[in-house]
């Protein structure tokens, strides 16, 4: 061997963990997964071993033996939406728990993209495949995904998609944040629309839903399409909303930041808030709690929704055989009052 050259250790194998620790290979394997049928003493010894004998578990091999690769696929729609930010650490947390890896894919609210992650996921033989939908009324691609045997559940309702679905209930959230506006006595509401892109109603029938209980007419509701759920298209939008002569005196957007940036452009132009204007947004982000005036909101539950949902991909790869019937689990939003109401 040529001097300075350093000779390489032979890798440390599942059985030198084994018999360093005492324990049987298969007690080995379980510690290194994280089963929780071990002891927490046993699992921490062997994986201290482990550590120190610098083992790193074959995952490839593992999975040809398998036919399971223990990963599962994320497709988000928005990564800088900080609320499906919280979503993807709880569900990155949650399989780690189980044992499981995450892939991670953003589509950007492009179904073009959506499928080309949903294909990459295919490929690498991920087990399962949680999915926030791109587009609300094209989905025939994800329907594929499930029929061609990936476990698929989505973290959004698509009605009509059979599928295995954990949501907010958006129509119950949004019909709950109009009644309260209604029950301070308004009768002309603004609402800023982020979801005309994704194909997206839910909220805006919600509040129809509550104006037609009232039996208010339908134009106490003015829409504007925001072309986008950012705190700068809310605020590009309010000069549309305000040139109304008949001006609204509430405005819900459907996600906090659009209302924020509506917050904004009132402040700059003398629109007191909620004096002149009551203003409500949705998803209960961490901004909307500490802005210079606290928001009225909608908590969206992404903690919850992200443990449920793992929960429920996981209960069905361990029963694969038993084939079981594709479910919807709504759960129903809280509305949160703040200053601006």
């Amino acid at each position: 061997m040529e001097k300075g050259l350093v000779k390489p250790k032979p890798k440390t194998k599942l059985k030198d963990v084994a018999k360093a620790t005492g324990f049987s290979e298969n007690t080995v394997s379980l510690a290194l997964r994280g089963s929780p049928r071990l002891p927490e003493s046993t699992r921490d010894l062997i994986l201290k071993v482990a550590e120190e004998l610098n083992y790193f578990p074959n995952h490839i091999a593992r999975s040809l033996a398998n036919n399971a690769t223990r990963t599962i696929g994320l497709v988000l729609t928005d990564i800088m939406n900080p609320t499906l930010t919280l979503a993807a650490r709880t569900i990155e947390r949650e399989l780690t728990k189980a044992g499981y890896g995450m892939m991670f894919a953003a589509s950007d609210t492009n179904v073009e993209s959506e499928k080309r992650a949903l294909l990459r996921f295919q490929s690498y033989q991920v087990d399962g495949i949680l999915v926030y939908p791109a587009h609300h009324r094209k989905f025939d691609h994800i329907v594929a995904v499930a029929e061609a045997g990936t476990p698929v559940l989505l973290l959004a309702e698509l009605r009509g998609s059979g599928l295995d679905t954990v949501a907010i209930d958006d129509m119950a959230g949004a019909y709950k944040v109009a009644c309260h506006l209604l029950g301070l006595g308004h009768r002309r509401i603004a609402m800023l629309d982020g979801g005309f892109m994704s194909g997206n109603d839910d909220k805006r029938r919600g509040i129809r839903n509550a104006i037609r209980q009232a039996g208010l007419p339908a134009n106490t509701l003015i829409v504007h399409n925001t072309k986008g759920t950012s705190a700068t298209q809310g605020y590009r939008v309010m000069p549309a909303v305000m040139a109304d002569p008949n001006k609204p005196t509430a405005l819900v957007a459907s996600t906090d930041a659009l209302a924020t940036g509506a917050l904004r452009w009132c402040g700059e132009n003398g629109i007191s808030v909620p004096g002149q204007m009551a203003i409500a947004g949705y998803d209960n982000t961490e901004v909307s709690e500490f802005s210079v005036l606290p928001l009225t909101t909608v908590n969206y539950a992404a903690d919850e929704i992200s443990r449920i949902g793992v929960a429920r991909i996981l209960h069905r790869l361990e029963n694969k055989e038993a084939r079981l019937p594709a479910e919807t689990q709504l759960i129903e939003p809280e509305l949160i009052v703040r200053a601006t109401t």
